[in-house]
């Protein structure tokens, strides 16, 4: 199995297709595995190589125990050592909520990097409000305590539906990695967000009562933005929505 190395931590990740670099980068609780039954790699495997990688704490990467690891810092660090593995220079990056938090980073820190940004559900301004106690953390320490199931039936009682695909996701999960990544809180760059200059896509659904107004505001940040919404679609939807975000994507990229 590949896998690429960002200090001591093992990164997996898959490779399918030709034609210009695109690295997927998976929301919290996601891996490739996603990717793949949600029909993205087969929708942009013909006019990409796709390359999709799993977070550390996800899928086959290496799960740290130290919240101290989960610096986002060191996970963007994950996606170019991903590319260096390949012996790749530029991609376009798209990353969903997660992913697209440390697509934000990676296009601070590795611009050079970069030919786009695709990012949804993802803002730069860090999480909205400061909620105790924290959510996310309540979710892992149930996970802990009671299981995957506990977990499936809290987040179906908050989102309204859990996907088939995600309930298994979501029985792959180390909890106990889950509650080291929740005790960072993800950085705001919205002081940054002016110098990121690569063209950029963001997303969101109009139901996400987390994330649409946060990443609608993020374009008037950013320089070179554009931003669409997906009707109808809350957070975990929006991630799945191949067949109307595809189409979206080549186009942006298209106009480059």
């Amino acid at each position: 199995m590949p896998f690429a190395k960002n200090q001591d931590i093992e990164i997996y990740y898959e490779v399918a297709g030709q034609g210009p670099a695109l690295i997927l980068a998976y929301g919290l609780t996601g891996d490739v595995t996603l990717w793949n039954e949600t029909g993205y790699v087969d929708r942009l495997k013909e006019d990409f190589t796709v390359i999709a990688f799993d977070a550390r704490g996800h899928g086959k990467s290496d799960k740290p125990y130290e919240a101290a690891a989960y610096d986002y810092e060191l996970m963007a660090g994950d996606a170019i050592a991903v590319l260096d593995a390949l012996g790749i220079d530029k991609a376009h990056y798209w990353g969903y909520s997660m992913g697209g938090c440390i697509g934000f980073v990676v296009a601070k820190n590795f611009s050079d990097r970069l030919i786009s940004l695709i990012l949804g559900g993802a803002t730069p301004f860090g999480i909205p409000g400061s909620a105790e106690p924290n959510p996310v953390a309540e979710l892992w320490r149930l996970g802990v305590q009671e299981g995957a199931g506990a977990v499936v039936e809290r987040i179906r009682e908050l989102q309204g539906s859990v996907s088939p695909q995600y309930e298994n996701c979501l029985h792959r999960l180390d909890y106990r990695a889950m509650g080291a990544y929740a005790q960072n809180r993800r950085p705001s760059l919205e002081e940054d967000a002016a110098q990121i200059q690569v063209p950029c896509l963001f997303y969101a659904g109009d139901a996400d009562e987390y994330a649409h107004q946060y990443v609608r505001e993020a374009v008037h940040k950013l320089p070179n933005a554009r931003f669409f919404s997906l009707l109808g679609y809350n957070h975990l939807e929006a991630s799945d929505a191949a067949e109307l975000l595809v189409p979206q994507v080549l186009s942006f990229i298209a106009d480059l």
